[in-house]
């Protein structure tokens, strides 16, 4: 009961806040209409103007009121959602001579994910408190840079002392400072994941603002307490938990050992960038340990997504009832590379869940085979290229079957969909396997890349197929910007559906098809995590 009467007073307070924002902007704005006006006036039009600007201040406030009723009202009732910041010392309050950890966030969301896990590491590791920044969620995404052109961004995109944009009605023209209000916003990590566990392993303090000045002001501390691990490169070191490893450097430039960082004598260790899988080992038993608790506690916990997600596996038939599929073709070298990554994985499907001949393949299925194996020129990205030291691959390959050998006792035991609404009844032939395909291709179902799977396989199936279960994640928004989530939040439920299937096949080299493969779908599947892929010492 207390803590739902703390987070409805929260709320009060909230709106609140927005509504005497939303007044001082409408006094402010009119102020300045009427010193403009006073400067070329009579005495007597004067009072008539200002008479006229304190009934128009009247009625502004009295339309902010209503508004502000209605915005209650719908939190109460449901409509809207409220993203719900917490306090910075929700979880731990520091003593005077505590020491911290901290570090920018960039990038888009599983980026910044890894981030996270490395912070969290380093943290446990180093025995100090972690600043945890928020998710910065934007399209396109922040992108990495050296440490103080990336600080100086990060306090740059900013929203402080902008919070009026957020009340300038859709038929008033936007300030500049406010046409890129709506394109970004910031959400506490405690939306997407339960912090609870974790804080029993990790001390936690959350970064409200991520200026070197509010970390002097909220531990009384100068900027000589500040220790710049300063990052020139985006794989600008590695840090080694074992001193006896031999693990190498590979993508990272620098070796650090851990020893080199606990000799560290400032208060706050601020790194750049922590990006990279495995960039912090974790080589030790107690820290390989230290590793999977932290991925078992990362999981999507937000009660909105569970429940969408888990209406729609219902509808599935139910967990472990289907294929899931993650396929990343939107952006970057996925783009380039879109039609051999769906081969790839279309492959797969072929030989796990068909029974299709080569000629069949060939004569009927996968007729544009060798075009598929070629990259999309057309989309040129050559510093990821470059960055991924892949320009001389090659992906040609003839069509090959390879059938497990019961694969004819597999296909008569899942002889029949048992699904009532399938794509179509022309092709039968595979009903018994049903796929869903968690994509960011625009309009999966007509889209050519994926042709060739809805061909094959009549159960297949996208999220806007069940457009009705995700009306709740467009009432989801951060209510001090009126910020909707939707467009972030997609990406998400499209990920917990995928991963609750009986097998899962994602995208090579995305960081999403790995966050799925390993962390989300043992745990939805009731599966043992594993450090799948972790260097060894």
């Amino acid at each position: 009961m207390d803590v739902l009467l703390k987070k409805q007073n929260r709320k009060s307070l909230l709106i609140c806040v927005i509504s005497c924002i939303g007044l001082l902007y409408l006094i402010a704005h009119l102020t300045t209409k009427s010193t403009t006006l006073n400067t070329s006036r009579e005495p007597a039009a004067q009072a008539t103007a200002e008479s006229q600007l304190i009934r128009k201040v009247k009625k502004q406030k009295q339309q902010l009121e209503q508004e502000t009723s209605l915005l209650e009202q719908h939190i109460l009732n449901k409509k809207i959602l409220p993203v719900e910041f917490p306090d910075a010392f929700e979880f731990h309050r520091p003593h005077v001579n505590e020491k911290f950890i901290t570090y920018l966030p960039h990038s888009g969301f599983h980026n910044q994910r890894i981030e996270l896990e490395n912070a969290l590491l380093l943290a446990s590791y180093l025995n100090r408190t972690l600043l945890l920044p928020s998710v910065y969620l934007g399209n396109p995404a922040f992108p990495w840079l050296r440490f103080d052109k990336m600080y100086e961004r990060l306090l740059l995109q900013t929203k402080h002392g902008l919070e009026y944009c957020s009340l300038i009605r859709p038929d008033e023209p936007l300030p500049t400072e406010c046409l890129n209000y709506p394109r970004w916003t910031t959400v506490p990590w405690t939306f997407f994941y339960n912090f609870e566990k974790l804080n029993q392993k990790v001390r936690i303090v959350f970064r409200e603002d991520l200026s070197f000045e509010w970390i002097m002001d909220s531990f009384k501390l100068k900027m000589d307490d500040i220790y710049l691990f300063k990052d020139y490169s985006p794989f600008e070191f590695r840090v080694f938990d074992l001193p006896e490893s031999t693990t190498p450097l590979s993508r990272f430039v620098n070796r650090i050992d851990l020893s080199t960082l606990e000799a560290i004598e400032e208060k706050v260790i601020h790194f750049g960038s922590v990006f990279g899988t495995y960039r912090v080992l974790a080589q030790s038993q107690e820290h390989k340990e230290l590793l999977l608790f932290i991925r078992e506690n990362m999981i999507f916990t937000n009660p909105t997504l569970v429940d969408i997600a888990s209406r729609i596996v219902d509808q599935l038939g139910g967990i472990g009832s289907f294929v899931g599929i993650h396929l990343r073709v939107g952006d970057g070298l996925f783009k380039v590379r879109a039609s051999i990554n769906v081969d790839d994985i279309f492959h797969t499907l072929v030989n796990e869940y068909t029974d299709l001949t080569l000629k069949e393949l060939q004569d009927v299925y996968d007729v544009n085979h060798d075009q598929d194996r070629k990259e999309n020129n057309e989309y040129e990205i050559r510093q990821l290229r470059d960055s991924h030291q892949q320009q001389q691959m090659t992906f040609e390959q003839p069509i090959r079957i390879q059938h497990p050998s019961d694969i004819q006792s597999r296909l008569a035991a899942n002889s029949a969909s048992k699904l009532p609404m399938c794509q179509d009844r022309k092709n039968d032939r595979f009903s018994g396997t049903t796929i869903f395909i968690a994509t960011d291709c625009p309009d999966p179902r007509n889209h050519p890349l994926l042709r060739k799977i809805f061909n094959t396989f009549p159960c297949v199936f996208v999220l806007s197929d069940f457009k009705n279960e995700l009306v709740d994640l467009g009432k989801i928004q951060v209510i001090e910007e009126k910020v909707k989530l939707t467009s972030y939040l997609i990406p998400m439920v499209d990920a917990m559906i995928a991963s609750q299937g009986h097998s899962f096949y994602g995208t090579n080299a995305s960081t999403f098809s790995t966050y799925i493969e390993r962390q989300l779908h043992p745990v939805y599947t009731h599966q043992t995590m594993e450090l799948q892929g972790a260097p060894q010492p």
